[in-house]
């Protein structure tokens, strides 16, 4: 039993289920119909998929008479039949693009194209029903055993790009066991050097990359805001005595400083080792210095080796000052460089999440943390070309206001040219301080010249709710409901910001005065953000108790959230939760609270598993900080959500599981985000593009794209139609087979 109590709803639908069981054992000897009320129905339908017994609660959707019920019995089964029908469409394109692949895979490896016989391999094992058994097939095993070595050879011989495509690759195959993690964070380190000391060399190597493939070049580099010495200004050594001393005291799991500080050495050796690193460090270019360094470098670490469960504050800091010397009489790297990857490293080994976060990082993560977002309003893409363009601007925003139009292209900002110039870039440069202002320079079609807009900074409202269909320009108006005609409401939290809670509040409000009967709670691919709006989402559904505790890496609690009586909105209806592989941190949280009381059936694919606490340090007065990880979030049941390398078991486990293709999923997205954007003047009216159709959200369902939704919508409206009949009598068909 996974919840903490069972209430007395419970113990009635734990009745009616067993009642089923009874009835379906009748069934088997004599198949004729069978009577029950419309509210038992609907108790054993949800109990059925609550305990995972999906064929069940299908076959009871199915067994139900018009009888008692009418045409909503015959609207339900045609949908189950629909959704039946698409996941048998969607299970047979897998098994064909599955036979295909073997084929494609085979192909390629025999043709030399190794590269393009591992991508393969990934999507097979994607797409497999038994992952760990494609690992053991004969040409997969083959193909592992010469990536590995290839990527290896690649990587000896500065062939980044290569390398990191293979490393990627086979991570992607062992990343449960977390084979190939060190190769792929090291591969992917040095293009982050690249990125950060040598960005013009690493467009040009991208370029040498398209041009192999085939693929169009780039636009000339551009080197705004690339400037490594403005971004280094200010990292000290004290930065990371402080972070490595605080993270030794206070990580979850334990941080042994030893191996911190072999971790430290290594990303110095790897700096060292990334030989394009050159054009920017003359002291790269010789190699007996290198040479030397790189040896001073591996006898501090073997002496280091020496002293793993004993090191301490004395041995961080004779191995900070000895490498810094060390590296003055040999290669003269900036020493700002050698901490900055010195301590990347060293925090590296303790977890994914625990970071410097160092000064020219620092005012970027306040304002993230303080759920704020200070800029112009505008939502911004590369198109095909490369070029930056306006989606649209936001209602109510100084882009809007400007006159700002979707469709705009972008040529400068404040006088520097925007081509070739990334997204990362140019939000950089567009975003600031309130009140400052930025001028982009406008080229608009159907207009001759490009024009000069001048716009001052504002912070930008981020709703995080939204609903089924777009009702209006404002972000705030939605239609909420998926089916209206059931009363079936349907909310997607998009993140946990300082007003999700609200937000939510607000729009079940408005459903409530509309005829909400149901909801579809959908946290798919929303990455989390404040826990305490977590605990305030889950509040809104969740009378009392424990929403989600904190424990050290002993299981000892430290601290705990409660629901605060009074808040909760919906406590008589059916919900469903929604989750999937992009579902983490906040919105596990809220998931599985909803799951261990029993308040929603949870239903789509494993979460993510991200359920660790960061605090956050000041190793600086301010100008730099370490987000250290020092707890576990448990669910109220005890659950641990936190995926841990070589874990089996983590995240949020749906009661119902639907397994959706890499295609629908793509296409879902697509399409919502589409659906989603409506294109609004300076005035605030919407722009009517009679040549432009807008693609409906309706299509998610009727094409099938969706089967993770809809599931979700079958199973609410079995409930709405089961508690409308109450009391009366409903019939059961004889038993027939519904599949999953």
């Amino acid at each position: 039993m996974r919840s903490m109590r069972v209430s007395i709803a419970r113990i009635a639908t734990l009745s009616a289920c067993a009642w089923l069981g009874a009835a379906t054992a009748v069934a088997q000897t004599a198949p004729t119909q069978e009577k029950l009320t419309g509210a038992e129905w609907a108790d054993s339908v949800w109990a059925a998929a609550m305990h995972g017994e999906v064929d069940r609660a299908l076959t009871l959707i199915d067994r139900l008479s018009d009888e008692g019920v009418g045409q909503p019995a015959a609207a339900l089964q045609d949908a189950l039949a629909a959704r039946n029908q698409h996941i048998a469409d969607a299970e047979a394109k897998r098994a064909e693009r599955i036979a295909e692949a073997q084929e494609e895979m085979a192909e390629h490896f025999n043709e030399g194209e190794l590269a393009e016989a591992l991508g393969v391999a990934v999507e097979i094992h994607t797409l497999s029903r038994d992952p760990e058994k494609v690992l053991t097939d004969p040409i997969v095993s083959q193909i592992v055993t010469k990536a590995a070595t290839d990527a290896a050879a690649s990587e000896q011989n500065g062939d980044w790009f290569d390398a990191h495509e293979l490393y990627y690759r086979l991570n992607l195959l062992y990343e449960e066991s977390g084979r190939f993690r060190d190769d792929v964070q090291r591969i992917g380190r040095r293009l982050a050097m690249l990125r950060l000391y040598a960005p013009e060399r690493l467009h040009e190597m991208r370029n040498e990359q398209r041009t192999k493939h085939d693929l169009d070049e780039l636009p000339p580099y551009n080197a705004l805001g690339d400037d490594w010495r403005e971004r280094l200004d200010g990292v000290n050594q004290t930065m990371v005595i402080r972070a490595l001393n605080r993270a030794e005291a206070a990580h979850v799991d334990g941080a042994d400083m030893a191996r911190m500080l072999i971790a430290g050495l290594d990303a110095v050796k790897t700096m060292v080792t990334t030989s394009d690193l050159k054009v920017t460090f003359d002291g790269l270019a010789k190699d007996q210095t290198r040479a030397e360094f790189i040896a001073q470098i591996d006898d501090l670490r073997s002496r280091l080796e020496q002293r793993i469960g004993r090191a301490g504050y004395f041995d961080l800091t004779q191995t900070l000052s000895q490498i810094i010397k060390d590296n003055e009489r040999t290669v003269a790297l900036p020493e700002a460089a050698i901490l900055h990857e010195f301590g990347n490293g060293a925090l590296s080994v303790l977890d994914d999440f625990t970071a410097i976060i160092w000064p020219d990082e620092i005012r970027q993560f306040q304002r993230s943390t303080e759920g704020r977002f200070t800029g112009v309003g505008i939502q911004i893409v590369l198109d095909d070309a490369q070029q930056l363009q306006v989606v649209t601007p936001l209602e109510g925003t100084p882009a809007q206001r400007a006159g700002i139009r979707p469709g705009d292209f972008i040529r400068a900002v404040d006088g520097v040219s925007t081509l070739g110039i990334s997204t990362t870039q140019a939000v950089e440069k567009i975003t600031g301080t309130k009140g400052t202002p930025v001028t982009l320079t406008i080229e608009r079609p159907g207009v001759e010249d490009p024009f000069d807009v001048t716009i001052f900074r504002d912070i930008i409202p981020l709703y995080s709710v939204k609903g089924w269909r777009r009702a209006g320009a404002k972000e705030t108006q939605w239609d909420w409901f998926i089916d209206r005609e059931n009363g079936v409401g349907y909310v997607r939290l998009t993140q946990f910001s300082e007003d999700t809670t609200r937000e939510l509040r607000r729009a079940i409000g408005q459903m409530r005065q509309q005829g909400l009967e149901g909801l579809i709670l959908d946290l798919r691919f929303n990455p989390g953000g404040l826990l305490s709006e977590a605990v305030g989402v889950a509040n809104v559904f969740v009378e009392r108790g424990v929403i989600v505790s904190q424990h050290d890496a002993a299981g000892v609690e430290r601290e705990a959230q409660h629901a605060r009586s009074g808040f909760v909105m919906l406590d008589d209806m059916p919900i469903v939760v929604l989750v999937n592989e992009g579902t983490a941190s906040a919105s596990e949280i809220v998931a599985g609270c909803l799951q261990d009381y029993d308040r929603a059936l949870v239903v789509g694919a494993r979460s993510y598993g991200k359920g660790s606490v960061q605090n956050v340090y000041d190793i600086a007065r301010g100008e730099a900080a370490l987000k250290l990880t020092t707890q576990y979030y448990r669910l109220p049941a005890g659950r641990l959500i936190h995926r841990r390398v070589g874990d089996h078991i983590w995240g949020v486990q749906p009661d119902v599981t639907v397994d959706m293709l890499p295609q629908q999923i793509s296409d879902a997205l697509s399409l919502r985000q589409d659906a989603d954007v409506l294109p609004i003047d300076e005035t605030g009216e919407i722009i009517e593009n009679p040549d432009e159709e807008r693609p409906e959200p309706e299509e998610l369902l009727a094409r099938g794209i969706d089967t993770q939704l809809e599931t979700a919508l079958l199973l609410i409206r079995s409930q709405i139609v089961g508690r409308n009949a109450g009391a009366a009598a409903v019939m059961l068909e004889p038993a027939q087979p519904a599949g999953s």
